[in-house]
This record gives C-alpha cells, sequence and structure tokens, in this order.
C-alpha cells in the first residue's frame, strides 16, 4: 500500500512540476508584456535613413572619365566625372571665327561710312555752288547774257550734283545698316560663345555635399540623357532612424518624445534619441497607386504614419563614432510613453 502511495506522490510530481514551469513562465511573459505595452510604443517597421544627392548631366553626352567608385568618400566640389566635350569645342572655335569674321566687317563698314561722310561733305559743297552757277545763269538766260545750251549745261550740272549726294547719302544709310547688321552678328556669336562655354562647363560634373559614393549608375562609354543620374551620394553625416507607425498608435505620439531602438547590425547595445519630425501624410499616399474607394470596393488597411528619430548616443554612454552606422539598416524601436 505504502508503495502504491508512492508510485502515486512520484506521478503528482512529474506533473505538478511542468505545470508550475509552465505556469511561471506564462506568469512571466504576462508581466514582460503588460510592461512593455504599457511603457513602450514598439515596432520593427524602422530604418535608418540619411540624405541622398543624385549627381546628374544637364546635357546630353557621352561618359569619359569617372574620378570616383562606389563606397568612395567625396567633398563638396570634387570633380566626379567628365563627359566628352570636342563636339562642344569645336563649335565653340567656330563660334569664334564668326564673330572674329562679324568684328572685321564692322571694322570695314565703319571705314566705308567715314569715306561715305567725306564724300557728302564734298557733295554738298559742289551742289551749292552749282545752285549758285544754277541761280546765277537764270538771271543772264533771261537777260540774254547766255545761250540756251550755257543754261542747259549749268543746270544739268546743278542736278547731277544733287543726285550724286542723294546717292551718297543712300550709300551712307547702306552703310549705317551694315554696321547695324554686323554689331548684331557680333552679339549672337558672342551669346552663341557664352552659351557653349556654359555647356562646357556643364560636361564636368562636381559633387554638391560631403559623402559617400551610395551607387555608380553608369560606366566611362555610356551615353548619359539629361537628368540621368550618375552617382547617388549618401551622406553619411546627417543620419536618422524612420519608422513607419500604425495610425491606431498615433494618438500617445508627440515630437520631442524620447524613443530607444537597437539597430539589427549591433543589437547588443541599445541607441536613444527623440522625435523631430511626424508625417503630414501617411505612407500610402506617395505610393504608385494611392488607395481610393472610387470604385466602390473598398477594403480598410491600418495606415502608418512617418516618424523622424535622431540618433544621439548609446545608452551604454560608447561614443557613437565607433559604430559605423549605414542607411539602410533596420532597427527595432520603442517610443517612450510619457
Amino acid at each position: 500500500m505504502e508503495q502504491k502511495r508512492e508510485i502515486k506522490k512520484k506521478r503528482d510530481v512529474k506533473i505538478y512540476i511542468p505545470l508550475t514551469i509552465v505556469l511561471l513562465i506564462v506568469i512571466i511573459g504576462g508581466l514582460y508584456w503588460y510592461k512593455e505595452y504599457t511603457k513602450y510604443i514598439s515596432t520593427d517597421d524602422a530604418h535608418i535613413e540619411s540624405d541622398k544627392i543624385s549627381v546628374s548631366s544637364k546635357i546630353l553626352g557621352r561618359i569619359q572619365h569617372l574620378y570616383v567608385d562606389e563606397s568612395d568618400t567625396v567633398k563638396a566640389g570634387q570633380l566626379l566625372a567628365d563627359l566628352d566635350s570636342a563636339d562642344l569645342v569645336s563649335q565653340k572655335i567656330q563660334a569664334i571665327a564668326a564673330k572674329a569674321q562679324a568684328e572685321a566687317s564692322k571694322v570695314q563698314a565703319e571705314a566705308k561710312l567715314k569715306y561715305d561722310e567725306e564724300n557728302i561733305k564734298v557733295y554738298e559743297v559742289g551742289l551749292a555752288k552749282a545752285k549758285e552757277d544754277y541761280d546765277r545763269a537764270k538771271t543772264q538766260y533771261a537777260g540774254d547774257v547766255i545761250t540756251k545750251e550755257q543754261y542747259d549745261h549749268i543746270k544739268k550740272a546743278c542736278e547731277s550734283a544733287k543726285a550724286q549726294l542723294d546717292a551718297s547719302r543712300s550709300q551712307l544709310n547702306v552703310s549705317k545698316s551694315q554696321i547695324g547688321s554686323t554689331a548684331a552678328a557680333i552679339e549672337s556669336s558672342a551669346a552663341q560663345i557664352g552659351v557653349i562655354e556654359t555647356q562646357l562647363r556643364n560636361t564636368r560634373l562636381y559633387a554638391a555635399s560631403d559623402g559617400i559614393i551610395a551607387k555608380k549608375w553608369l560606366m566611362p562609354g555610356d551615353i548619359v540623357q539629361a537628368g540621368q543620374s550618375i552617382y547617388t551620394i549618401s551622406n553619411n553625416n546627417k543620419l536618422w532612424v524612420t519608422i513607419y507607425l500604425e495610425e491606431t498608435k498615433m494618438d500617445r505620439v508627440h515630437l520631442n518624445q524620447n524613443v530607444i531602438y537597437t539597430i539589427d547590425a549591433f543589437s547588443d547595445e541599445v541607441f536613444y534619441g527623440k522625435i523631430y519630425s511626424i508625417g503630414s501624410n501617411t505612407a500610402s499616399q506617395f505610393s504608385l497607386i494611392p488607395p481610393n474607394n472610387a470604385s466602390g470596393n473598398f477594403t480598410k488597411v491600418t495606415q502608418r504614419v512617418p516618424l523622424k528619430v535622431s540618433i544621439d548616443g548609446l545608452t551604454s554612454g560608447k561614443k557613437l563614432s565607433n559604430y559605423k552606422i549605414l542607411a539602410g539598416m533596420s532597427a527595432v524601436v520603442k517610443i517612450v510613453k510619457d
């Protein structure tokens, strides 16, 4: 009988011990969940982001040289790439030659204008003398002092002098017009040279800011279109954590709220920061096909609001510079409830 009791006690112990362990695990897990739920707003929909700058060409051209590669560190104003400029250089030479020719034509036209002005002065003096002779001849012819033939010669001489003066004045206007057209040609050539020089400057691409070459999109010899990216620069000196938080959790979120988080690459370390930006729209509003209810068969989906969190330091007190944090790394975030 006693042996049966011993066996039953052992059997009960084997049953109660696992049940007790399971119960303790449930209680501890429940307490931990309750603590986390009441103290934090948690999400793993978060990652590191940085400013990204696209280095693109303003003009169509063939890539001649690329001076940096992916993962290279660059400084603002550093030369990154050259486009083939042979065609533009030829066009500039042609424009300079056209300008020089127009300037030479202007010099000739100005010399011709000066010559025409001198001729006009001579013809004006000759016409004045011819008019005096004609006026005198009219009086003399009326008094039968000179013959009809002499009178006609003097009259024709006056008319010829007037015609020469008119022709000279007309030629003067032509010379002035030529000067105007050559001046316009010079201005046009100068403007063309300016445009070509601007395009030549656009064949050299420089870094707009400090950063790291995150992506090289093209290779030397490729044809780049205007506005097409050649490099993407990631400014890793300015990093933050972007969170996409469910709209149902937004009622307890505000600016300057404390946040702690772990980065998957450094899972043993806890970072901290503050919320410094709350999106004015849900993330889906900027998707390729934004949701709408135009068809009438709407399916409600919980929307997410983007938040930006600063990277201020580590709770352990270690230096932030010891960790190579990169854009795109995943994070698990806990927003501290006030």
